[in-house]
């Protein structure tokens, strides 16, 4: 995700953007070629070659506003944002895909604002990642989840390079800051039209964490998504979790939409 660390770069000078914007190209060149579906090991520092964002595509938008679409359209309390930037330490910042929040939370106190514009964190981030890895992904949480933030659900959308006959696996991830284990997903959904490949369910397994309960879809003795309302298709974002913080409290009803609508938009 875009993030800039200034405790990283050299103190002897002042880099310029387009400086700082070229390591960071010369330096995720040279990661992608080692770190292809590798496990990060613990938490790792915010490094700018590890965390840059997927180059957003076609794919990339449809997906991310779709969602923001039928999330705010489903109650007129919410407002979405895209490409916002969220600083997430004192000295790192994400620029996330959609932001969604409550338009009455007050803003966040002082010394704790969102970004430089002020203003209230959002209870939902949603991130999709075409050329950013599955790796890259999964860590985000850590820190859209921390002490600074009051970001209560992340949500993650993988979108793996297109099959020779012409399907696509694309499993979304839903992490709560309420669990218990904020950083493993409680929700994974496989609702592409093609299963995922063993490496990218190693993953979810072995090094994510995730119990094998806890994913369905495709693949995972499902039918296909090929209509809407299928119950394993169906992604509940919770009112608690999305309404946190508002003074005119939660709505009687939670979202529970069909994810089969954001693979719909002919990826």
């Amino acid at each position: 995700n875009d993030c800039l660390n200034l405790s990283d770069m050299p103190t002897t000078r002042l880099r310029s953007r387009k400086e700082l914007l070229n390591l960071a190209r010369d330096h995720i060149l040279a990661a992608q070629q080692e770190k292809e579906m590798k496990a990060w090991e613990g938490v790792q520092p915010i490094i700018i070659a590890e965390m840059f964002h997927s180059k957003p595509t076609s794919d990339h938008g449809k997906v991310a506003g779709k969602i923001a679409f039928l999330t705010c359209a489903w109650n007129n309390r919410l407002f979405g944002f895209d490409r916002e930037n969220h600083i997430v330490s004192p000295n790192s910042y994400f620029t996330a895909d959609v932001s969604i929040r409550p338009l009455d939370l007050p803003p966040s106190p002082a010394g704790l604002k969102l970004n430089s514009d002020g203003g209230a964190y959002p209870t939902i981030v949603v991130e999709v990642g075409k050329s950013e890895f599955l790796s890259s992904l999964h860590s985000l949480s850590t820190y859209y989840f921390s002490p600074r933030t009051n970001i209560q659900i992340c949500l993650t959308i993988k979108l793996f390079p297109i099959c020779q006959d012409g399907t696509m696996a694309m499993p979304a991830l839903r992490y709560l800051r309420t669990n218990q284990n904020q950083t493993v997903p409680d929700v994974v959904i496989s609702f592409g039209t093609a299963p995922l490949n063993r490496s990218a369910i190693n993953f979810l397994l072995n090094n994510m964490g995730v119990p094998s309960v806890d994913i369905t879809g495709i693949g995972f003795a499902a039918t296909i998504c090929n209509a809407p309302s299928i119950p394993n298709y169906q992604l509940h974002i919770p009112a608690v979790e999305l309404f946190n913080g508002s003074p005119s409290g939660v709505p009687a009803k939670a979202i529970n939409s069909s994810i089969w609508i954001y693979r719909n938009c002919k990826i």
